[in-house]
């Protein structure tokens, strides 16, 4: 398929909602890149590069260094900056200028099934009104299973499972983010899945579709430093309130989890591809 910076791939609307996938590649990082075009040549939709930030680049985020430990615990590296810059940019213009109904992200150290039937979980996820649709997690947090995709799970997440590799939003859900993610205080896959502040659940497919490649990371992080009284107290303080934001919102999405699981989709395997 072509890789035309300027092209964005729609699906046909009698066929589902439209989708631009964009893969977030440091100019630099041309072995990444090359690996990237060779992998998603089989994938049957247009796709392009957003070339990725080497700084904090974009305007319209706030940060104050002397306040991250309050909210993060620790420093910020600049590779964690930038990769905040590089998602939220590609996030803000796609809610701005893309005439297309969801938004796929990938960076550009994954490992994707270009066979997995992009337009019908795009089709799924407008289905259920899902804004926000991980297709990849580091780790395995609380979940509850909700439902069936073919032979997957659809999962909602009680607690962040970390990384930001592959996911989907729509344009509501890409509007959401943009709005409450312009303050940087925390590391950008924590503060993606706030869902008690965007308003966004966590709702992800398994087994992923994408995997992250096992290779050294660009987005090295700094080590942990001993941190004074006061930011001590700020981080407790910040941990607290999320536990809290994080607990009502979980109790408030349990009606939504049982609509959800009524309605659900049977196991079905995959006949053809």
């Amino acid at each position: 398929m072509i890789e035309d910076p300027a092209f964005t791939d729609q699906f046909d609307q009698a066929q589902g909602p439209t989708l631009d996938i964009k893969v977030i590649n440091l100019a630099r990082a041309t072995q990444r890149r090359a690996w990237m075009e060779e992998q998603l040549s089989g994938l049957p939709h247009a796709w392009s590069f957003f070339e990725a930030h080497t700084s904090l680049a974009n305007p319209r985020l706030r940060y104050d260094p002397s306040t991250i430990r309050k909210t993060y615990g620790r420093d910020l590296s600049g590779p964690q900056l930038a990769l905040w810059s590089s998602h939220y940019s590609v996030i803000a213009e796609f809610a701005e200028t893309s005439p297309c109904d969801y938004l796929l992200v990938f960076e550009d150290d994954v490992n994707f099934d270009t066979a997995f039937p992009l337009p019908d979980l795009v089709s799924f996820c407008r289905d259920e009104d899902i804004h926000y649709m991980r297709l990849y997690g580091m780790y395995y947090p609380k979940g509850a299973q909700l439902s069936f995709f073919y032979d997957r799970s659809i999962i909602r997440y009680d607690s962040s499972p970390s990384g930001t590799q592959a996911y989907l939003l729509s344009k509501e859900g890409a509007r959401r983010v943009a709005e409450t993610c312009r303050q940087v205080d925390t590391a950008w896959d924590l503060a993606l899945d706030r869902f008690w502040k965007t308003g966004l659940p966590l709702y992800s497919i398994y087994p992923f579709p994408a995997l992250e490649r096992y290779s050294p990371t660009s987005v090295p992080m700094l080590d942990v430093m001993p941190l004074a009284l006061g930011d001590r107290l700020g981080f407790l303080r910040t941990r607290i309130g999320n536990r809290l934001g994080k607990m009502a919102a979980n109790r408030r999405l349990r009606r939504r989890d049982r609509q959800m699981r009524a309605r659900g989709q049977d196991f079905r395997q995959v006949s053809e591809v």
